[in-house]
C-alpha cells in the first residue's frame, strides 16, 4: 500500500512539474510594441512623418524579433483617429521604411535594421519613416501596419497600426 501510495504521489509530482513548465513557456513569449507618446496618426505631405516605437521583451528570456511594415489595403478607421477628415476611398500606397533610432545600444552601421536580439526586460526604440510618392491623391488616408514577431514562439506576434492622412500642402 505504502508503494502504490508513493507511486501516486510521484506521479502527481510529475503532472504538477509539466504544468509548471508550460505555464513557464507561455509567459515566456511575450512582448510589447507601442507607439511613442501614444501618437499612432499623423498627418504628412511632400516632406513625409516619422513615428517613434518601441518593442519591450517582457518575456523572461531573450529574444530575436523580426521587424516589418506592409501597407494595409483596407480602408483606415477614421472613427478613432485624432483626424477626422479625408474621403473615404481605399488606403493610398506610401513608401515606408524602418530606420535605427541612433540612441540604442546596438546602433553601429552593422545592425540590421528588421531584425533585433532584446534580453528579457530590454527595450528597443526604432522610427518608421512614411514618405508620400508623387501623385498620391491628396485628402486621403493609408494604414500602415507594423509586425515584431519572433520564431522563438510562434504565437509571439505584436503588431501596431499607424494611420497618416496625406494632406494637401496647398492648403497649409
Amino acid at each position: 500500500m505504502k508503494l502504490i501510495a508513493t507511486l501516486i504521489i510521484a506521479c502527481l509530482a510529475v503532472t504538477s512539474s509539466k504544468s509548471d513548465n508550460n505555464l513557464s513557456y507561455s509567459n515566456d513569449c511575450s512582448a510589447q510594441l507601442i507607439v511613442e507618446k501614444d501618437r499612432s496618426s499623423k498627418s504628412a505631405d511632400e516632406d513625409g512623418t516619422q513615428f517613434v516605437l518601441i518593442l519591450t521583451n517582457t518575456s523572461n528570456d531573450s529574444k530575436t524579433f523580426n521587424l516589418s511594415t506592409k501597407n494595409l489595403s483596407e480602408p483606415c478607421n477614421r472613427n478613432t483617429s485624432q483626424y477626422n477628415r479625408g474621403t473615404g476611398s481605399n488606403n493610398a500606397t506610401l513608401d515606408v521604411s524602418i530606420e535605427n533610432n541612433s540612441l540604442n545600444r546596438n546602433s553601429s552601421n552593422t545592425a540590421s535594421q528588421s531584425e533585433i536580439t532584446l534580453n528579457s526586460g530590454e527595450s528597443y526604440k526604432f522610427i518608421v519613416n512614411v514618405k508620400v510618392p508623387k501623385g498620391t491623391t491628396y485628402d486621403t488616408w493609408s494604414c500602415i501596419e507594423v509586425e515584431a514577431k519572433t520564431s522563438d514562439c510562434k504565437s509571439l506576434s505584436e503588431t501596431k497600426t499607424l494611420s497618416v492622412y496625406i494632406a494637401d500642402p496647398s492648403k497649409g
